[in-house]
């Protein structure tokens, strides 16, 4: 291995996890890459699991540290045989790339675990309805292929879809906190009175994990987070997350691009094997952004309290309008 160039750089305090350059060097030299003419530190994603870019002879990869937590072995294979399962079914996503001297799947060092992927060149989501209609398709496809994949490894398993008591000593006023746990349980009871059984998800479906080329999505990346979980969170978070203005949009910013939720829906609900429920999705979706905001917990307790307070902004919106949001997906 020659590595020729690098722009990666003493670590910087920003907040975020850096690769050391002696760290990427020793990782790379478990694999067999061929010459390597680059490597590019990329900001994306996690603060606490770092990325890179490679540039080589085998072609441009992406190599990742693990965050902690979800370093443990076992739970790495677990999301990487379900990765291997999707390939083997033709779902797109990343290809995993295996050490040199025993085509692991994944590279321990001391007390860290690292995985190499082919990168995927492609392009952002640009909130365009075929976009859209893609993400829900894809959405479906994949949990259509999960249930054809079984894997040796323990499955890790999500206690709720949503958890009402994480809104305790999230330094929210009495106001908000009670209509957090509104929110929440609300959502919670919908959910055990109609969701489908647990199977397996993604665990983080939003467009910063998809790629895209042009209209299709080309890779869906992220199984940090793969389970046993609620299929019907998941497409509320695919909802929410594909409908969302732009930070720029000043007009009703917290209201979702309805075009935008009812053509994910649609994408779904034409491609899955399994019924959609308008009434628990409707319910779901404020619900879900707020809970995703109250399970960040790799953020200081006052800039985790300001993302909450603006999550509540926008479920407060979703809230309000669960009613038309209902209508508009049973007529979808």
């Amino acid at each position: 291995m020659t590595q020729t160039n690098t722009s990666t750089a003493a670590p910087i305090d920003d907040g975020r996890e850096h690769f050391a350059r002696r760290e990427i060097t020793d990782v790379l030299s478990r694999y067999e890459t061929g010459t390597i003419t680059s490597v590019r530190e990329m900001i994306a994603g996690s603060s606490i699991a770092p990325k890179a870019v490679i540039e080589s002879e085998r072609g441009k990869l992406l190599l990742k540290r693990r965050a902690p937590g979800l370093e443990h072995a076992p739970l790495v294979g677990f999301a990487h045989s379900v990765i291997l399962g999707l390939l083997a079914r033709s779902i797109c996503v990343p290809p995993i790339i295996g050490t040199k001297s025993d085509n692991n799947s994944m590279c321990q060092i001391a007390d860290r675990t690292y995985e190499l992927f082919v990168f995927i060149d492609g392009t952002p989501y640009a909130r365009t309805v075929a976009q859209a209609y893609s993400s829900g398709q894809l959405l479906a496809q994949m949990h259509n292929a999960m249930d054809t994949i079984e894997t040796e490894f323990e499955t890790p398993r999500e206690a709720d879809p949503v958890s009402p008591n994480r809104a305790d000593g999230a330094g929210l006023t009495d106001r908000d906190a009670q209509d957090t746990k509104r929110i929440l349980s609300y959502a919670l009871e919908a959910h055990q009175a109609n969701a489908r059984p647990q199977a397996l998800v993604h665990g983080d479906w939003h467009p910063g994990n998809m790629i895209f080329e042009g209209d299709e999505i080309i890779g869906a990346c992220d199984f940090d987070n793969t389970r046993l979980g609620s299929r019907d969170r998941e497409l509320a978070q695919a909802l929410v997350y594909f409908s969302m203005k732009r930070a720029s949009d000043t007009d009703n910013p917290d209201a979702p691009l309805m075009d935008l939720l009812t053509s994910v829906w649609r994408g779904y609900r034409d491609t899955s094997n399994s019924p959609t429920n308008p009434r628990l999705c409707a319910s779901m979706l404020p619900a879900v952004i707020l809970d995703e905001a109250l399970a960040d917990t790799g953020i200081d307790h006052e800039s985790r309290a300001a993302l909450v307070r603006l999550a509540l902004q926008k479920a407060r919106v979703l809230d309000e309008k669960m009613g038309e949001i209902e209508g508009t997906l049973s007529r979808a």
